[in-house]
Order: structure tokens, then C-alpha cells, then sequence
């Protein structure tokens, strides 16, 4: 390992030495529009088509050649070692969007930057604050009009979505899901992403279920999914799917029926409705303080994820006969309890199929 870290260190300074002498040698090339001598309209073209570069990065390494060309202090830090190549593209693009201040702060900004691109980063926001307070309210009032979120529900069930947020709201997001990452145990195999993607579905299914959220149609906010109770027993086919259509699997849907409320609806003839029951909660408050006063975690091996983020499982579902109390449920975290539902429509495929199923790996405590 030792021996692994010291090339990966060794391998960043070799390629430090590479860009910087490829930002000098771009730029003197394009000084002196070498580039007409192979026909090409700017230097950008030449690398284009002589270094088989895609356009972006073309413009990029021109515009760094050009700002190392024109700041030599910026240029002699990095070649020194004083500034790594992250942190010296960071001087570079400031250099640009503040032409006429720079200069004058290079010096003050290279002794002050700090060790690692994070450092620099705040200091180059903390001088553009005090040199340039209106163009950092026009920055403001830019992401104010770029920020947007699109989320779009696949074919397939999945949904993929796009966001870009303002300065301020992405700290607070990323605040959020850090929070309620905890660390990954020897047992957890999800990947970063998978744990960043679980913690967001925790972080908004907390706030669907929190008391002072506000109300829409009457009822806190909530998934509401219609479904054919038949068809959910025996896991078949039918009626599963949300209120704006998505139709779901239904492994998914059992998983929503361990700890849900439902509501009756009877219909009789052409799909008229004769009979609203009562709604009731599957997993009553009480109940659900009582087994969250005896399993204090989630119950996985290996798993101490805190009661504040675990739904109440039937060990038994009650679509299979399961009863409602304290010796059949059990607490369970998002991602285990996604991942026991898994394991069980898997279990009864192969007993569908005519195997042996393998054994699930929660079970009671």
C-alpha cells in the first residue's frame, strides 16, 4: 500500500511538470500564431485537429497558457511546487474574471492560499467579497436564474432527474445528506453514490412523515399507491402504481405496506365506489414506540443505523397473514429493509421455480 501511495504522489508531480511546460510551450506558440504556418485559424484548431483534443479542453488549455503567460509570479508558484496544478487553475480563472484587480493582488493572494485547492478556493471568495462586491451580487442573481431541478420518471420505473443549485442551497443539501451518512459498515457493499442516493430518500421521507410539514388535499403529504389486495397477496399482476400513473413493482409495494396506513376502497359494477373504510395505520404509534424502545437500531447484522431512520418491518408480511405485533416487527433502515423485501421476492421465485431458496439474512431479533 505504502508503495502504491508514493507512485500516486510521485505520478502528480510528473504530470504538474508536464502541464506546466505544455501551458508554456501554448503559449508561446500562440504568441507568435505559429498556428498559420499548418493552415489553421487559431491555436485552439491546431490542437483540435494536430493533438485530436475535443474543443473544450482545447479552449481551456489556451485560456490557461495565455493567464500563465501574462501572470508570472502565478507561474513561477506553481512551477515551484508552491501551488499544486488545481490550485493554480483556480488563480488563473480568477485572473480572468477579475483582469484589472488581479495583478495587483497576485502576490498577496499566492502567500495566503493556503495547502489544498479547498483553502484557495475560500481565500479567492473572500478577496472577490472585498474587491468586488457588486460582481459577486450579479454572481448571486445568476444562480438565482440558473437554478432549476428536473425530475422524469424512465420507462423502466426508475427516476433520473437533473439539479443545479445555488451556492447557498447546495451547501444545505450537501450539509443534509452528510448528516445522515454514517459510516459505512464492513458489511455495507453500497458504493458512495449508493449511500448518497439512500440518504437523500431518508432525508425526504423524513420530512413527509414529520408532524409540522404542511398539508395537501386535507392529508400531510405523502406516496399514495392504489393496488389490487388479491393481487398483492399472491404477488400477481394488477393495480400497482402511484397517483400520477407510475406503476410499480410489486416487491415495492409490499416493502410501502410494512409500515403504511391504508384505506379501503371497495367498487362495485363499472368501478363505482360503494365503501370507504376506515383508515388505519398498519403500524400504530404505540406499538411502534414499543418496538423501537426494545430494538433501539436497525436490526441488520452489522447495522446500528438509529431508530430515526428505520421503518417498522413484518417479519411475516401482513399480506402472507402476518400479524401486527410487537414479535413480528422489527426495525429496520432504508436500505435493509429495501434490501430484505429484495431477498424475499427472490425466495419466492425459487420456490415458484421448484428450488431450494436461500436463506434471508434479517430476521427476527
Amino acid at each position: 500500500m505504502d508503495d502504491l501511495a508514493g507512485w500516486l504522489v510521485m505520478l502528480e508531480d510528473e504530470m504538474a511538470v508536464i502541464e506546466q511546460n505544455r501551458a508554456v510551450i501554448i503559449g508561446e506558440f500562440d504568441e507568435r500564431e505559429a498556428h498559420h504556418a499548418f493552415g489553421h485559424p487559431s491555436t485552439i484548431s491546431f490542437l483540435k485537429e494536430a493533438c485530436r483534443m475535443a474543443g473544450g479542453r482545447a479552449r481551456r488549455l489556451v485560456k490557461r497558457a495565455r493567464a500563465a503567460a501574462r501572470h508570472s509570479a502565478t507561474m513561477a508558484a506553481w512551477r515551484f511546487g508552491q501551488l499544486s496544478s488545481d490550485q493554480a487553475q483556480q488563480l488563473f480563472d480568477v485572473s480572468d474574471e477579475l483582469a484589472d484587480r488581479y495583478p495587483d493582488a497576485e502576490q498577496v493572494l499566492l502567500d495566503i492560499v493556503g495547502e489544498t485547492p479547498d483553502e484557495t478556493r475560500k481565500t479567492i471568495n473572500y478577496w472577490k467579497n472585498s474587491v468586488d462586491p457588486r460582481g459577486v451580487a450579479l454572481d448571486l442573481d445568476i444562480q438565482m436564474e440558473r437554478r432549476s431541478l428536473e425530475i422524469t420518471t424512465q420507462p423502466n420505473g426508475m427516476v433520473s432527474g437533473r439539479f443545479t443549485m445555488t451556492g447557498l442551497a447546495g451547501e444545505t443539501l450537501k450539509a443534509a445528506v452528510t448528516t445522515l451518512l454514517p459510516p459505512p459498515q464492513p458489511t455495507d457493499t453500497r458504493t458512495a453514490t449508493q449511500r448518497r442516493h439512500d440518504a437523500l430518500e431518508d432525508l425526504a421521507s423524513s420530512f413527509l412523515e414529520n408532524t409540522n410539514t404542511t398539508t395537501s388535499g386535507g392529508e400531510k403529504p405523502h406516496v399514495s399507491v392504489h393496488c389490487d389486495l388479491d393481487a398483492l397477496r399472491a404477488e400477481a399482476g394488477g393495480l400497482h402504481e402511484t397517483t400520477d400513473g407510475t406503476v410499480l413493482p410489486v416487491g415495492t409495494l409490499r416493502e410501502l405496506a410494512c409500515d403504511s396506513s391504508v384505506t379501503r376502497i371497495v367498487f362495485d359494477g363499472e368501478s363505482e365506489v360503494i365503501d370507504v373504510g376506515r383508515k388505519t395505520r398498519v403500524v400504530p404509534a404505540a406499538l411502534r414506540r414499543a418496538v423501537i424502545a426494545r430494538d433501539r437500531h436497525c436490526q441488520a447484522p452489522g447495522c446500528g443505523r438509529s431508530a430515526t431512520w428505520c421503518d417498522v418491518h413484518h417479519i411475516v408480511h401482513w399480506a402472507d397473514g402476518g400479524e401486527t405485533i410487537l414479535a413480528n416487527l422489527q426495525l429496520l433502515c432504508r436500505y435493509h429493509h429495501t434490501l430484505t423485501h429484495r431477498q424475499d421476492a427472490v425466495m419466492r421465485l425459487e420456490v415458484a421455480w421448484g428450488k431450494e431458496p436461500a436463506a434471508a439474512g434479517v430476521g427476527p431479533p
